[in-house]
This record gives C-alpha cells, sequence and structure tokens, in this order.
C-alpha cells in the first residue's frame, strides 16, 4: 500500500464517516498526532463538510502536500516507505503498552553498526523460479517489467508480479515460485488465477493446467483470488489439508508448524485432510492441527490480511510469536535470553517496510525495558540489568 496524498485525504474522509479499518485508523492518528499539516487539514475535515472536490479547490493545496511529503516520504530504490516525521513503530509500540499495561524499552548493549544490520537484515536476493527441468531464472522485484524468455515460456517479472504466456499447453511440470524473507510478491498463473504469496513462502505450479482439474502447492502463507471455472475446481495442497474452490478469495497460513489456516474472505471453499471435510462460509476460518483436526471460528478481516497492506498487525500477542515475524521479514533470529520475556504480550503494528535498523531505532518509550543485542543473524533479546 502506497501512502500517498491521495490515499491519506481518502482515509481521513474515511476516518470522519466512520468506516475507516483499525490499521488504517492506528496509521492516521499517529499522522494527526505528529505531523501538524496533517492535524491542520484533520481538523478543517472534522469540523467542516469537506468532499473530493472541495479538496482540490482548497488554495495552496498543493504546497500543504509537498511539505507533508517532504517530511513523509522518500523514493528509494526497492520503493521503501518510511515516515521521517513520525516514530511509527515507536507510536504502534505505545498503542500495545495501553492496551496491555506493558512497557517495553529497547536499549542496545551496543550500538548495531550500518555494517552488521545491512550484513543482518540485506537480504534482497533470492526472489527465483525453479523451473521443472532444473533451471532457475533470478526474478527482478521492484524494478521496471523485464521480459524474460525460457523454452516455450515467456515471462513477464517486475514491479513484484510474475505473469507469463505460452503456447505449450502440455507443460504440465511442476514449476516452484520461491519468495525469500523481507518480501512479498504476486503471481498470475495461466487461468487469470492471482497470488499473493507473503515472505518466506514458496507456490508450486505448473505453466499450463491439466484438462480437469487446476492443482498447486503452497508453502507458508498465501492469498488466492481465484477465476471462476465451474468445469475446473482449483485446489490447493498444503502440508497438511488441500483446499478446494470454483472461484473465490480466501487466505491459506501455514507458517506455524503443525497448524494451517484457511481463512475465506468470499464464495466458498471446501477444505479436506485425511477423510475430514469441512466446507466454509464467508468470513469462516477452518484451523487444522494433527491433534484437534478440524476448527472453525470466525476471523478478523484486518487482523488477517493486513500483511497484504504491507504490515503485520498483533492483538495481546505474545513476543514470541513475533519472532518468526520478524525471522520472516528481516531474516535473523530472535532469541530470548530470559525466557520470561516470551510470554510478555504485545497489541499493535508493524510496517515491515522498514528495515531492521529503523525497528531497532524506534521501539521505544519510559519505564521498564528490554536490552537487544544483534550478533551478525541472530537478535539477542534481554531483561534490563
Amino acid at each position: 500500500m502506497e501512502y500517498t496524498q491521495e490515499h491519506i485525504y481518502e482515509l481521513l474522509l474515511r476516518k470522519k464517516k466512520g468506516n475507516i479499518n483499525h490499521v488504517d485508523d492506528l496509521y492516521l492518528e499517529q499522522l494527526i498526532a505528529d505531523n501538524e499539516d496533517v492535524n491542520l487539514l484533520w481538523n478543517d475535515i472534522r469540523l467542516n463538510d469537506f468532499d473530493e472536490q472541495v479538496w482540490y479547490e482548497i488554495e495552496d493545496s498543493g504546497a500543504v502536500w509537498e511539505r507533508m511529503e517532504s517530511e513523509l516520504f522518500r523514493s528509494a530504490r526497492n520503493r521503501v516507505r518510511r515516515l521521517t516525521a513520525i516514530k511509527w513503530l515507536a507510536a504502534a509500540c505505545v498503542v500495545g503498552a495501553l492496551a496491555t499495561g506493558a512497557w517495553f524499552l529497547l536499549k542496545p548493549q551496543r550500538p548495531a553498526t550500518g555494517q552488521e544490520i545491512a550484513a543482518a537484515a540485506g537480504q534482497t536476493k533470492g526472489l527465483r523460479l525453479q523451473l521443472s527441468n532444473g533451471k532457475t531464472i533470478q526474478l527482478p522485484y521492484n524494478s521496471p517489467t523485464q521480459q524474460i524468455t525460457s523454452g516455450d515460456v515467456a515471462l513477464n517479472a517486475g514491479a513484484r508480479t510474475l505473469q507469463y504466456t505460452t503456447n505449450d499447453h502440455t507443460m504440465g511440470g511442476l514449476n516452484t515460485l520461491v519468495v525469500p524473507p523481507r518480501m512479498d510478491y504476486r503471481l498470475i498463473l495461466s487461468d487469470g488465477t492471482e497470488v499473493w504469496l507473503n515472505a518466506t513462502s514458496t507456490l508450486r505450479f505448473p505453466f499450463s493446467f491439466t484438462e480437469n482439474q487446476r492443482e498447486v502447492y503452497l508453502e507458508g502463507e498465501g492469498y488466492f483470488k481465484v477465476a471462476k471455472n465451474a468445469d475446473k475446481p482449483f485446489v490447493v495442497h498444503t502440508p497438511q489439508t488441500d483446499v478446494q474452490v470454483l472461484g473465490t478469495e480466501f487466505n491459506i497460513n501455514t507458517y506455524k508448524s503443525g497448524v494451517t489456516s484457511t481463512s475465506l474472505v468470499s464464495g466458498s471453499v471446501s477444505a479436506r485432510s485425511g477423510q475430514s471435510t469441512i466446507v466454509l462460509k464467508p468470513g469462516q476460518e477452518a484451523v487444522y492441527t494433527d491433534r484437534l483436526g478440524f476448527t472453525v471460528q470466525q476471523f478478523d478481516h484486518d487482523l488477517t490480511l493486513a500483511w497484504m497492506n504491507g504490515v503485520f498487525q498483533f492483538d495481546n500477542t505474545p513476543l514470541r510469536d513475533l519472532a518468526p515475524v520478524i525471522k520472516r521479514w528481516f531474516g535473523v533470529n530472535v532469541v530470548f535470553d530470559d525466557p520470561a520475556l516470551a510470554n510478555s504480550p504485545f497489541t499493535g503494528v508493524l510496517d515491515k517496510h522498514h528495515d531492521l535498523a529503523f525497528f531497532l531505532r524506534n521501539i521505544s518509550n519510559t519505564g521498564a525495558g528490554i536490552e537487544y543485542e544483534l550478533n551478525k543473524e541472530t537478535l539477542h533479546l534481554k531483561s534490563p540489568k
């Protein structure tokens, strides 16, 4: 999600109307609190009947946005967003502290150098497509779209999306798209189905589907927008379950060992494991474990799908559950030198487009604290001395 001037204004209008989601509302609250121009604009919108047409008629509106953008945004090679006027993650931590009564201060025993942080968290390589014939193609990420030809397949890759065409409709061998830490990626399959893959995920798929069925294999997390085809069901295989649909939108998460969660946004899906099958309705989530089998519950769209907007949202989550998220996005292992810290609750939002250095610098407040030490690819969290 890119927070352009138009998008921020749209969010401000949504906030006034009361139909803004939790993630965007947290973002705006910090903008309003920390940036004078956004604060003034919000007060104008809140106290007046503004709409989009009125906004574009505001005198010097362009100058206001120019000042805001100079403070809030920058362009970088990988289009990393940052908020220079706002300590975004620190503010998120304050939200967590107020909600849970827990206050944390990260204080480095020894400041991590830029080289150490780059070595630990700079893993921007590794996005690749492993073809069924054994060949590996390194894919561009945020660069302009490039065309890559391999045999009878033409790949169009760039801008975090891979699309392809082939004239050989017998190519049923499985290819593997590998999305490394710190990235998310979109794949458009031959039938028009769109798949968004979260960091540290893989999807095995054929360039052409068979006549009777469309099958792919997921490990990690993916959001599927399946093209409708009543004559050819779409099946997502995971290590524990198989999810079958005709045309729908849903999210599958297999990150946690022994747990597979399928969250249905629209349409209908059936999830199967062994002899057990369950059918979901929109808004329902099936959680499968080897011990309990399937359990069905309602899920929070904002919480479950926040990763697609470039954020991780946590609600009273033990810090131990943040550790795998940090590993997936920053590429570092988290070690709790004091095991009791792992159970400390956290509520807030982490923007995964910021680097590890930003994360370590900006989660701060006063009161009791957590010390950290970055050692190569391991982040140690310690109780204060």
